[in-house]
């Protein structure tokens, strides 16, 4: 099988990418309203090919600090087995080692999805953390406090200290960011960190899909105040829900997601090779 990069100039093929994702996932498919923030970020979107025809897909995401993030792994049912998994992680190694020269590369998938599991591992993702998800729907604002944005000196004096509570690891879109500089830099300048003048903060916000749900990925100090705060957001911008994925090591968060009233929804695990 044939893999390819595609590139911005590839609009045309993402009717095929849709077709294949839906024909994996069903209506739990993203690729194609995240199409243009694949193209504007470091990374490559990958293809595979048996022959003329697309039969799955991937995309490498290279974050702020080098780190690589294996996502949107998609082989249509019926070529699946037959070694377009394969080609693509073997495609998204060599990029990682040869054009973006990442520092480790990692994937998410759910906790009972053995192949998933089992592919990632004979690609030597062999380090694993686990998480955890709850989600809050929205009928009504929260209070929005004295919230406002941090910049990306203050949020990383906010967010540094509190790296060993949350596993060193933060979560949006599902997607896992370790807590350093670069990463608390990337996510401040896109407006992600708020604090009101009594030292509380709350890193908010989405990586694409800006309409379906909005994330909490770091809370500090008065927890309830930052999901008033993040709820009130949500509802200002009719977005459904407010999800969390964290580590599981994070008791203390789990705790007031729990008591403020998020539905616990399942457990992740991520992958990590480390070059």
């Amino acid at each position: 099988m044939k893999v390819i990069e595609l590139s911005s100039k590839d609009f045309d093929l993402v009717r095929e990418a849709d077709t294949v994702e839906r024909g994996t996932m069903g209506n739990y498919a993203y690729v194609k309203t995240a199409w243009n923030y694949f193209f504007n970020s470091e990374g490559s979107f990958l293809c595979v090919y048996d022959d003329e025809k697309m039969v799955g897909i991937a995309h490498l995401a290279v974050m702020a600090d080098g780190a690589g993030w294996f996502e949107a792994l998609r082989v249509l049912p019926e070529y699946q087995n037959q070694g377009a998994g394969k080609a693509l992680y073997e495609k998204a190694l060599e990029l990682c080692e040869n054009k973006y020269h990442c520092t480790s590369l990692s994937m998410y998938t759910g906790r009972r999805n053995i192949r998933s599991s089992h592919l990632a591992e004979k690609y030597g993702l062999v380090n694993v953390y686990d998480h955890k998800e709850y989600t809050l729907k929205i009928n009504i604002p929260g209070n929005r406090g004295s919230f406002h944005y941090a910049d990306w000196q203050k949020a990383t004096s906010l967010a540094m200290p509190l790296a060993e509570q949350y596993g060193n690891f933060i979560s949006v879109n599902r997607t896992w960011y370790g807590i350093n500089e670069a990463n608390i830099r990337m996510l401040a300048d896109q407006g992600f960190f708020r604090e009101d003048e009594d030292g509380n903060f709350v890193c908010t916000g989405t990586r694409f899909q800006h309409g379906s749900k909005l994330f909490v990925l770091m809370l500090g100090g008065d927890y309830k105040k930052g999901l008033d705060y993040a709820v009130n957001l949500a509802y200002s911008r009719n977005i459904p829900e407010v999800t969390c994925t964290f580590r599981a090591v994070n008791e203390k968060l789990e705790q007031e997601l729990i008591k403020y009233g998020f539905t616990y929804i399942g457990e992740l695990i991520t992958r990590e090779r480390v070059f």
